[in-house]
């Protein structure tokens, strides 16, 4: 039973590294073959191109076409922030420092 777990998730291991590198090798083989793709610069008027059928570069598309934009906008702050609080600080005003500690041991470690 352990033995064929194994195995499949070797397989599957092995599946999922190709899926993920099969792009990557066609782009790769792509670079070394002598086929030079035409761009157009004629965008004044419509026409149609012929398809390259045995061209598979433009099949897997790596990069994302998602640029986010960011609006930066500045904070004014009007606040005044040297002021100190003290209301905060009056919590500890009736503290008396007793001679035993309150604390017991501990029940359960």
């Amino acid at each position: 039973m352990k033995q064929q777990q194994h195995i499949a998730f070797k397989i599957a291991a092995i599946v999922l590294l190709l899926a993920v590198m099969l792009p990557s090798a066609v782009k790769f083989t792509h670079v070394f073959e002598n086929h030079k793709h035409e761009v157009c610069t004629d965008y004044s008027t419509n026409h149609m191109h012929q398809i390259d059928l045995e061209c598979e570069f433009f099949k897997f598309k790596l990069n994302t076409q998602y640029y986010p934009t960011f609006e930066v906008s500045l904070i004014n702050s009007t606040h005044n922030f040297s002021e100190i609080n003290t209301t905060l600080y009056n919590f500890n005003y009736n503290h008396q420092q007793l001679s035993y500690s309150l604390r017991g041991p501990p029940f359960l470690v």
